[in-house]
């Protein structure tokens, strides 16, 4: 009886050269056990980044791919065929960079293996999910959409809020009483310059027009000055320096191979030496306000 397995993950990765040939060579020789030492039909489909779609049979040529720019690998298939034709027995193994060809689901990797006995193939797919797990790495695509929107909500929505009431509700109810003054001062001086039609009530209109246009201007000056308003907008624009940061320094998808491989190690130890930076000045300021408050409290 054909059987069949199948699994999908939204994990991220980094697929190495010794990473696939590991795989390679554990499903070969799941094959060999399975046809007496027979090897199986390979072929591999690598998609570049420029949309180009390459066919190979050997591994080798797979990694002989410069792997940079546009001819960066976005999507490898590897496929594993029975020695016989009318054989039924297939591995199927897809990584893909979901940024560039994502599904409904995000899926990064996927693995499909069909034939019997049903034995071998339960084997087979434990073999290449215990490959796949030393390779997984983080990415927001494996959380459920659900918890991904109630954690921003749970922590994005009262930021927005504290942003609003601290950068603009609050310096704008303490200047409210100079925008008031300039409004009831405008109305006070309209009624005793006399009618618009005259002279002094053309020449009051403009003085009361200039007397108010440097009042809004001294509030808005006085608004925007607040230390409120500027911690906000440093907040906003350090979360988009935090981001970015971790978007070019933590790639999800990674075939780490030819000239890629280069650049993945060094954006790897960029990371490494920034978060072991700021993670020794975390605990470091930590500890002296510790020691500061005890010496404090003793003096």
């Amino acid at each position: 009886m054909v059987t069949e397995i199948t699994r999908t993950f939204k994990n991220g990765f980094i697929l190495t050269e010794a990473d696939l040939e590991r795989i390679v060579n554990d499903v070969s020789e799941q094959f060999g056990q399975r046809f007496g030492n027979t090897s199986p039909k390979l072929a591999f489909t690598v998609r570049l980044r420029s949309g180009v779609t390459v066919s190979a049979y050997t591994l080798d040529r797979v990694l002989s791919e410069e792997n940079l720019g546009d001819s960066q690998v976005v999507r490898l298939e590897i496929d594993w065929y029975a020695p016989s034709v009318l054989d039924p027995t297939v591995v199927s193994l897809v990584f893909k960079n979901a940024n560039f060809e994502s599904d409904q689901n995000d899926t990064s990797i996927a693995l499909f293996v069909r034939g019997e006995p049903q034995e071998w193939v339960s084997t087979t797919a434990a073999i290449l999910e215990e490959r796949i797990g030393t390779i997984k790495r983080f990415t927001p695509h494996q959380l459920k959409m659900r918890s991904v929107s109630r954690l921003a909500s749970l922590i994005i929505s009262p930021l927005i809020l504290l942003s609003i009431v601290l950068g603009i509700i609050y310096p704008l109810t303490a200047n409210m009483d100079k925008i008031l003054w300039y409004t009831y001062t405008d109305y006070e001086m309209w009624n005793l310059s006399g009618s618009p039609g005259t002279i002094a009530g053309t020449i009051s209109r403009a003085s009361l027009e200039a007397a108010n246009e440097n009042g809004v201007n001294e509030a808005i000056s006085t608004l925007t000055s607040t230390k409120s308003f500027w911690v906000t907008v440093a907040a906003i624009l350090g979360l988009d320096v935090v981001l970015l940061f971790f978007l070019r320094y933590y790639p999800f998808y990674n075939f780490c191979w030819g000239t890629s491989f280069k650049t993945f190690s060094q954006r790897g130890h960029t990371w490494a030496f920034v978060f072991t930076v700021t993670a020794w000045t975390i605990v470091t300021s930590f500890f002296y306000s510790i020691v500061a408050n005890l010496t404090g409290k003793r003096l």
